[in-house]
C-alpha cells in the first residue's frame, strides 16, 4: 500500500501566554466522536508541562472543543523528570485510558536524560496522575543512557508491546556534546515492567542519521506500521518524517519513501515535520504532527487518502 496523507492545517496554534510550543501531540476515543488530546508546552525556564483538551473527530475533521488545561506538571528536584514531562502515547486497557509520558532530567554540560513514565487519565475530570515516582522504563544494564518508551500496542493474548529511544552514544563535537539514539523494541505482560530485546528496530541510513523522535505504530491488515521523526541527511538537518512496516513488531523494513507527507512548501510546517501520532476513528486515519522548531508553531493533522 502505498501512503498519501492529505494536509488539513494547524489544529492548534500557541497562545500568547507564559508557555510556548504545542509539541507531541497523542489522542484517545472517549465515547462516540469525543476524544481527548494531549500536548506539551513549555514555560519561561523551558520546562515542559502536558495539557489536554476536549475534541470532536468526526468524517476527516478534528476540532478541539475546549481550552487545553494543565494536566501534568514536572516532578520533585532529583526525580526522573524533575525537569520537564512530554506527552508521547495514550493506551487503553480494561476501561482504564493511561497516558505515557517522557520524563527529562538535565545533566551537566548540555547532557539529559529522558526515562519512561505512566499516568492514569480522568477522562471527566480531563485531568492526569502519575501512577509512580520513578519510570516503568529507564536507564539500566541494557539502557545506560535513557529510554524513552513513544508507542504502545497491546495484542489480543494480553501481550505490551512498546517501541522505544535508547540512547546510544554522547559524542564531543566542536565544543558541545552531540546525541545519537535510535528505535528498539520491549514487551511487557503488564506495561509496567518491561524486557527490552537488544539492537535497533530500524538501521540508520547513513553516516549523518543520528537521531530519531516519537514513533508511532498502528496494527492495519495484520502488518504493524509505524511513522518516525528521523534526521540528518547530508543536505538537511531538521527532522521529516519516515515509515516502516513490521510482520512482527520486532523486524522492521524500513521504506521512507512511503510516508506519503513532507514539509510544506511555506508556512508552519515548512522547515521540519516531526513528532507524528496515527490513529483510526470510523475507518478514517488520521496523523497529528509538528512542524517548525519542534512544535514552537504548534500542531496540525492530516487524513490519510485512499490509495
Amino acid at each position: 500500500m502505498r501512503f498519501n496523507w492529505q494536509k488539513q492545517g494547524l489544529l492548534y496554534r500557541p497562545a500568547v501566554d507564559e508557555f510556548t510550543h504545542g509539541s507531541h501531540p497523542c489522542i484517545t476515543h472517549v465515547r462516540d466522536d469525543l476524544f481527548i488530546v494531549a500536548f506539551t508546552r513549555r514555560n519561561a525556564a523551558r520546562k515542559s508541562h502536558i495539557f489536554l483538551c476536549y475534541a470532536e473527530v468526526s468524517n476527516g475533521k478534528i476540532i478541539l472543543t475546549s481550552e487545553p488545561k494543565l494536566a501534568l506538571s514536572p516532578g520533585n528536584a532529583g526525580c526522573f523528570d524533575c525537569d520537564g514531562v512530554i506527552s508521547v502515547c495514550f493506551v487503553e486497557n480494561d476501561e482504564q485510558h493511561y497516558l505515557y509520558y517522557v520524563g527529562w532530567q538535565n545533566l551537566p554540560d548540555g547532557l539529559w536524560i529522558c526515562d519512561t513514565g505512566r499516568s492514569v487519565l480522568d477522562v471527566d475530570r480531563l485531568s492526569l496522575a502519575k501512577e509512580f515516582p520513578g519510570p516503568v522504563l529507564g536507564r539500566d544494564k541494557s539502557n545506560p543512557l535513557f529510554a524513552a518508551a513513544t508507542a504502545f500496542y497491546i495484542t489480543d493474548n494480553g501481550l505490551w508491546h512498546t517501541w522505544y529511544n535508547s540512547g546510544i552514544k554522547w559524542e564531543k563535537r566542536d565544543g558541545n556534546w552531540h546525541h545519537e539514539y535510535g528505535i528498539h523494541y520491549a514487551h511487557s505482560r503488564d506495561g509496567i515492567n518491561w524486557e527490552c530485546k537488544p539492537g535497533l528496530c530500524i538501521p540508520f541510513a547513513d553516516e549523518y542519521e543520528y537521531a530519531f523522535g516519537r514513533p508511532s505504530v498502528v496494527f492495519w491488515n495484520g502488518l504493524y506500521h509505524m511513522w518516525y521523526a528521523h534526521r540528518a541527511t547530508k543536505n538537511i538537518d531538521s527532522y521529516r518524517i519516515g515509515f516502516a512496516s513490521s510482520e512482527d513488531g520486532v523486524n522492521w523494513v524500513r521504506d521512507d519513501a512511503n510516508a506519503g507527507i513532507d514539509v510544506s512548501d511555506q508556512g508552519w510546517d515548512s522547515e521540519m515535520i516531526c513528532y507524528p501520532y496515527v490513529f483510526k476513528h470510523k475507518d478514517v486515519s488520521y496523523m497529528l504532527y509538528n512542524g517548525n522548531d519542534y512544535g514552537r508553531t504548534g500542531f496540525g493533522y492530516a487524513v490519510l487518502q485512499d490509495s
